[in-house]
């Protein structure tokens, strides 16, 4: 029984990021004007921060600050994978929209987590560190 749950938690987790990723990903395609090459590697990316993120947020409900300093450190990371995708203009288009793409992200994750049913404590940790804030 503890297996099972585990196993849905991990689907769960899978779930809302595919999700969350795909939704960021569709957006930095449209506003970036990426090629097809260049979407098909922003989706592997966005996907792979997207999952560390949402498991992140999951692992250390209740603690902000951790969350924070961890999904901090994934956004970096994308900011290096991006930075070898994108040209040095759509670099600097994205470098300067991640605040609006961090305010897209919130949004969507609450929504998303309203719609689950889940708790609002639950609800702020997923939304208050998202794939694209770097500071």
């Amino acid at each position: 029984m503890v297996y099972t749950t585990q196993a849905s938690g991990n689907n769960n987790v899978k779930s809302k990021a595919t999700a969350r990723a795909n939704y960021l990903s569709d957006q930095m395609i449209k506003n970036l004007r990426l090629n097809n090459f260049q979407s098909e590697k922003i989706r592997e990316i966005n996907k792979q921060i997207a999952e560390e993120m949402t498991a992140i947020e999951q692992q250390y409900a209740g603690n902000q600050a951790i969350i924070d300093q961890l999904c901090k450190e994934a956004c970096a990371q994308r900011d290096v994978y991006l930075e070898e995708v994108l040209s040095t203009v759509q670099y600097n288009k994205y470098f300067n929209s991640r605040p609006d793409y961090t305010n897209m992200d919130k949004q969507f994750m609450a929504t998303m987590d309203a719609g689950n049913g889940e708790n609002g404590a639950t609800a702020n940790a997923a939304t208050d560190a998202t794939p694209v804030a770097v500071n």
